[in-house]
Order: structure tokens, then sequence, then C-alpha cells
């Protein structure tokens, strides 16, 4: 459902007034895409649910920070101020899943062995069978790959979000890279 600027605005203001029927309206508007965003960070169903009613409690606790003086008051600017606060809230989850037990060195020559994904496998496989396989990475490897390649985030950006060192978000992508590498392989001979 897309909304004008006056309606966003509409609800933003109502949502700071702790307005109920403004907060179902914000809920209904961004629910799919809180689930959508929730997703890359979370294996189950329950706890995609968790995070995506957590999200929306903190948006609707930090609502005012949303400056619209500084923000457009646009459908793209609010989606991408609650992105942020969906991927902070599923981040803050993440963090338990995290060691720091990789080093540089370790990341530096795993690197020079880096297998290399079949683009014609992936070329096969739909859209949906892609992101499959991605979910069923484990948090750790999810985290970091989304972060990185979905949602555009610099090593030393996870690495501060995650509260983590560079060489793991490095070492974590590299282990998500080889782990779908694996899995295209498998899929590959299954359907070849």
């Amino acid at each position: 459902m897309s909304l004008s600027d006056e309606q966003i605005k509409h609800i933003i203001d109502g949502c700071r007034k702790n307005n109920r029927q403004s907060q179902r309206d914000l809920y209904e508007w961004l629910q799919g895409y809180a689930i959508s965003v929730c997703k890359r960070y979370a294996n189950e169903v329950n706890l995609v649910e968790d995070l995506v009613m957590d999200g929306f409690m903190k948006i609707f606790k930090n609502i005012a920070q949303y400056d619209m003086s500084n923000y457009a008051v646009s459908e793209a600017a609010f989606k991408g101020w609650s992105k942020r606060v969906f991927i902070n809230n599923c981040i803050n989850y993440s963090r338990k899943y995290f060691s720091e037990a990789v080093s540089l060195d370790e990341i530096t020559e795993q690197h020079q062995y880096e297998p290399a994904i079949n683009e014609e496998i992936i070329q096969k496989l739909g859209y949906q069978e892609i992101i499959q396989l991605v979910m069923s990475l484990p948090i750790s490897y999810k985290t970091v790959f989304c972060l990185h390649f979905i949602d555009g985030y610099t090593h030393q950006e996870i690495a501060n979000l995650l509260g983590i060192n560079e060489g793991t978000s490095k070492s974590n992508l590299f282990k998500a890279k080889r782990h779908l590498q694996l899995l295209l392989s498998s899929k590959s001979k299954l359907n070849g």
C-alpha cells in the first residue's frame, strides 16, 4: 500500500501523540516491509514475528526522533528510517551468535581459496530458490551476508553494528559464501 506524503505526515503526527488508530495505520502500512527486513536476519517464523513487533514498539517509542525538518516526509524517507530501526533491532538480537575467534591472518589465508560461485547454476535458479538458500544459512553468516550484500554495509560498519571485529565480519561473509557454494553445488547435482 502506498501513501501520500500528507497521509504519512498525518500518521507520524498521530503516532507522536500515541494515537492508537495512527499506530494501527502505520503498522498496516509497514507490516509487509518490516517482515521482509526481519526475515533476512531470523530463520524462524516466530522469531521474525517477535522482531517485527519489537521493532514497531521501538518505532512508536522513538518516532519523535524522526525529524521531519531534516528528513523528507515521504514514503522512501520514512521507510529508510524505519528500516534502520528494524535492522538495529535484529542486530541486537543477533549479537549473541558471534564470536571473536577468527584472526585477520586466517581471513587472508581463507580468501586465497575462496570458492567461485558457478554463475550457470545461479542463472538456473529462481529468485525464491536463491532467497531460500540465503535464509538457510546459520544466523551469524546470514546476518553478515545480508548486511553486506543486501543492505550495503562495509565490514567496518558491520563490525561496529554487531560489536565484533572486522576480521570476524569478513570470516562470516567468507563462510556464508562457502556455505552457499556447497548448497548450490548439491542443488546442481540434484537438478543435473
